[in-house]
């Protein structure tokens, strides 16, 4: 099976295997939109998934990242990437952060990936058509704000959503990065939970504390190593940033707020509001948002513990 080198998303794991199987016999793949927060492992499934993807002559297909925001035009698109890198190969393509494709490339997927029972699209630019085989080339989709994504061609997608990780998939992962330590349940708790939900901010925390076990000579950590930390890096109770700890303060202050006013209080953009910071704390329980934000009782709970 694949994916066994990683942790957690059992469902996406089972979906995926899926779609290999399927691609075993049929050569073809749905057009999947991996759909997360930042860090759940979006880029890392999409790699390993098409690592399982084999050419005509049974080695895996060459894998191609494309930052979206980076492609400025349908003739950039063909000229620069489709033509060199796509036409007439065997290749897996990513589009990461799709919501950023520009409106005329989007228009050419929604004519090309509306594929129905034909496997071959051709599309014409001006005196050049182009032919897009997805049985020789599969792409994929990514995007860290679905809601932005074009409707007509989010519903040609197929989407594979992606889940905060456990408490116990986060103890997994960073156990997995550290060798020749001891930990105590408690100290690998603690640092589970300042993760987000996310592996990204795990590995990053597995070297925080692998930095502090070397600088100060230690191999066995507990709680207190962990509290000596997080009060140097200044790391809040269950991962918060500093903005979203001022919002949650803002809130048990004021008993509710508006955007605009948590925009002024803060000195940042609604939208910076909204999409680095709001999710989070909702999907954290920590706020309600009803036209006014409040603050909930867990989120009350969470701004009254420190690392001591």
């Amino acid at each position: 099976m694949a994916f066994e080198n990683l942790v957690g998303q059992k469902q996406i794991k089972s979906k995926l295997n899926f779609y290999i199987d399927v691609h075993k016999t049929t050569k073809t793949v749905p057009f999947l939109n991996f759909i997360g927060a930042r860090g759940l492992g979006k880029t890392a499934y999409a790699r390993e998934f098409s690592n399982h993807l084999k050419d005509s002559n049974g080695n895996k297909k060459k894998f191609i990242e494309i930052n979206s925001s980076t492609i400025k035009s349908v003739t950039q698109f063909l000229e620069q990437i489709f033509i060199p890198h796509i036409q007439d190969k065997e290749v897996i393509v990513l589009f990461d952060e799709c919501h950023a494709l520009p409106d005329s490339l989007i228009y050419t997927l929604l004519t090309v990936l509306n594929t129905e029972k034909h496997t071959t699209r051709r599309y014409k630019a001006g005196d050049e058509e182009y032919e897009f085989d997805f049985k020789k080339h599969h792409f994929l989709f990514a995007t860290t704000e679905s809601h932005a994504l074009f409707p007509p061609l989010r519903d040609r997608l197929t989407v594979v959503e992606f889940s905060d990780y456990s408490i116990d998939d986060l103890k997994d992962i960073f156990k997995s990065y550290l060798d020749g330590y001891t930990f105590t349940d408690e100290s690998i708790q603690m640092i589970a939970e300042t993760s987000r939900g996310n592996a990204r901010s795990c590995i990053l925390r597995a070297k925080e504390i692998e930095d502090y076990c070397k600088a100060y000579s230690v191999r066995h950590v507990d709680k207190n190593c962990v509290t000596k930390l997080f009060n140097i890096l200044g790391i809040l109770p269950q991962g918060l940033n500093r903005i979203e700890w001022q919002i949650l303060r803002i809130l048990k202050k004021d008993g509710f707020s508006s955007l605009a006013a948590l925009a002024a209080k803060t000195g940042l953009s609604r939208s910076s509001i909204q999409r680095d910071h709001e999710m989070y704390l909702l999907r954290k329980g920590f706020i309600t948002i009803e036209g006014l934000r409040k603050l909930t009782t867990s989120g009350a709970r969470v701004i009254q513990k420190k690392f001591e």
